[in-house]
Formats: structure tokens, C-alpha cells, sequence
């Protein structure tokens, strides 16, 4: 009788590669536990692989290859060819779904098997490392320091506002100074103040890198956090809910008056495509605003202004290489390059700037 290479199925060892993220058996390299929004991307891409074996009838195997013959070795590459093509179809076509969310699923499928390998000591190949989606290109919208001054110093704006607004515009301007992500800018509280006899300072251990960071206060910071001292409670400035901050920012941006049309665009296979409203026009710039808007904007600002990369990233928490970071590079970079030809413009182009401005 010819003998069979030992497997292991797929779906019940990522249901315990699940629970050993949730139990706190596997950690991160850091040493940390795993986030709940991690944790919850685990559980939708069993749910996907669950979905996919029950359409096509299979259950989704794994070879062990220890002392593995060539052949076997062949065939269990070209197994997990087709099935990253496979089921590459099924995200794309059947499901809908664009390249961020399907290379999000890759990312969780490739984390898994390297948890095969590392935590169980299973000798199962490196074919996962062939799948790979094309990377979603997206520019992060941001507010540039011209918008974000206008909402800090334009007082003739701020009377146009109702209470709602004026409480909306106070929380927005506060994120777009501190760079937190906005579960640990709602979670602030007056513990988290430090004075000095110079500067007031924020403390904070953030929560998805958990290192502490200690970002000081301007003034117009300050007053925000004096308005709200009593109604804000133990906290720093009002809470509101992600959803309802969302909606509110979108309404502040509105009523500043930047309505100006931005296209948004998404990835499918490499290809651009853009997403149109709705009501099938294209996208205006305060529809593109979130809540999340804030950190990108803090973070775009200091570099703008001139702040060191290190310092910039160890006050927004990424790690040096971060991708994601030098998103904001770019953004501020392009925009200094503006400034830059602005200038050499008006050199050539505008002597009555320099006659006003200059005179020998």
C-alpha cells in the first residue's frame, strides 16, 4: 500500500491559531497581546475560508513536509498556486471586494501559516510568502496649516457655528494638534496632564504601540481643555461616538466652505477606479473627512512645519520604516515643493511683490 504524506486541515488549526491570539499564548514580536481589531480580522478571514470551502466543496488541507520527496514538494507548491488564484477570484469576483480588504485577508492567511511554522514547529513549505495583492496606493486627505489656522484663529467663522459645531470644531482642532489615534483621544483624562513651570505637557501610552508619549500643549490647546474643564468630567475634552464625530466633521468642513471636488479612488487588481457618490457625482473634499482625519492632519503639520521625522513618529507612535508614516512625508513634502516653486515664481514673475517687500 503506498503510503500518504501526514496533513493537517486548515479551518480547525486557525480556529486555534484564534484562540491562541485571544488567550494571550501568542503574542506580538513585541511581546504584547494581540488587539481585539486584529483579533477581529482573524476571525473574518475564517469566516471567508469557511465560506469558500463550503462553495467549492473542500476542505482546505495542509502538507506536513518533513523528509517530503520532490514530488510531493511540487505538488503541494502547485496546490496553494491554484488555490491563491482560487480563491483570489472569490474575494475579487464573487465577494466584491477591492485590494486593500483582499490583500488585509492575504496579510491574516500568510500570518497564519508563519504560526504553523514558528509556534507549532510544523514543516509545511513557504509557499504562503507567493501571495501577494497589489498594494492599495491611496494619499491620506488631510487639512494643510492654512485650512488648519483658519479653523483656530477665524473667530467672525466660529460665531456661524451652533453649540454642536463650536463643540465639534474644539475636539477636531484638538486632534489634528496631539496625533492620537481617536480611541485614545476620547479616553483622555485630566491624569493625563503634567505641569511644568513653562509647559503644560500631555501623557500618554498609547494603545496600539503601548509606548508613552509626551506631546506639549500650545495655547489655544489649553483654552480648549479650560471650556470644557467642568462639562468634560473626568475627561479633557467632550466624547463622542466614532460614527457621530464622523458625521460632525464632515458638517464643520462643509460649513468652512471647502467643497471643492476630490476624486476618490479605490484599487481592483492594480487597477485605479473611482468611486463615485451615491448619486453617481464625484466626491467634494469635506465628504472625504473622518474622524480620523485628525491624526493624519497632526501628523502632516509637524512635518510641514518643519519637526524631525523622529520626533514626529515618536510622538504619532509608528515605528521607524513605517509605511503607512512616510504616507505624510509625501503629503508634506509635495506640499513644501509648492511653496518652494511659489517662491522662485514670484522671483521671476512679480516685481512688485519684491519692490514692496524688499528694497536696497
Amino acid at each position: 500500500m503506498k503510503k500518504t504524506a501526514p496533513q493537517i486541515l486548515l479551518v480547525p488549526n486557525f480556529k486555534t491559531f484564534i484562540q491562541a491570539s485571544v488567550s494571550g499564548r501568542r503574542l506580538t514580536p513585541a511581546g504584547k497581546k494581540i488587539s481585539a481589531g486584529t483579533i477581529s480580522n482573524y476571525r473574518h478571514a475564517l469566516q471567508l475560508l469557511q465560506e469558500f470551502e463550503t462553495k467549492k466543496s473542500i476542505q482546505l488541507r495542509i502538507q506536513l513536509l518533513h523528509r517530503a520527496s520532490l514530488r510531493t514538494i511540487q505538488k503541494e507548491k502547485n496546490y496553494w498556486a491554484r488555490f491563491f488564484i482560487q480563491f483570489s477570484i472569490f474575494l475579487y469576483k464573487e465577494k466584491g471586494y477591492f485590494d486593500n480588504y483582499a490583500g488585509n485577508n492575504f496579510k491574516v492567511i500568510k500570518t497564519f501559516f508563519n504560526y504553523l511554522q514558528t509556534d507549532k514547529g510544523y514543516s509545511i513549505g513557504n509557499y504562503h510568502k507567493s501571495f501577494k495583492v497589489p498594494l492599495q496606493t491611496t494619499v491620506p486627505v488631510v487639512l494643510y496649516p492654512e485650512q488648519l489656522n483658519f479653523l483656530i484663529t477665524n473667530k467672525e467663522f466660529e460665531e456661524q457655528l451652533n453649540p454642536s459645531l463650536k463643540r465639534t470644531k474644539d475636539i477636531f482642532i484638538f486632534g489634528c494638534t496631539v496625533a492620537l489615534r481617536v480611541s485614545d483621544l476620547m479616553n483622555l483624562k485630566k491624569t493625563n496632564l503634567a505641569y511644568t513651570e513653562k509647559e503644560v505637557y500631555l501623557i500618554i501610552n498609547t494603545q496600539k504601540t503601548g509606548t508613552e508619549v509626551r506631546i506639549p500643549l500650545p495655547d489655544y490647546a489649553l483654552k480648549i481643555i479650560d471650556r470644557y474643564k467642568r462639562k468634560a468630567g473626568k475627561y479633557i475634552i467632550p466624547r463622542l461616538s466614532t460614527p457621530n464625530l464622523n458625521i460632525q466633521v464632515k458638517k464643520l468642513i462643509e460649513k468652512a466652505g471647502w467643497t471643492y471636488t476630490l476624486t476618490k479612488t479605490i484599487n481592483r487588481q492594480g487597477k485605479v477606479m473611482e468611486i463615485k457618490n451615491p448619486n453617481g457625482t464625484t466626491w467634494k473634499f469635506y465628504q472625504h473627512i473622518t474622524a480620523h482625519t485628525m491624526r493624519r492632519t497632526a501628523i502632516t503639520t509637524l512635518l510641514i512645519m518643519g519637526v524631525p521625522e523622529l520626533l514626529v513618529r515618536k510622538i504619532s507612535g509608528h515605528a521607524p520604516g513605517s509605511k503607512e508614516f512616510y504616507k505624510y512625508v509625501a503629503i508634506s513634502q509635495q506640499y513644501l515643493s509648492n511653496e518652494v516653486q511659489n517662491a522662485f515664481r514670484k522671483l521671476v514673475n512679480d516685481p512688485a511683490f519684491l519692490s514692496t517687500h524688499y528694497t536696497i
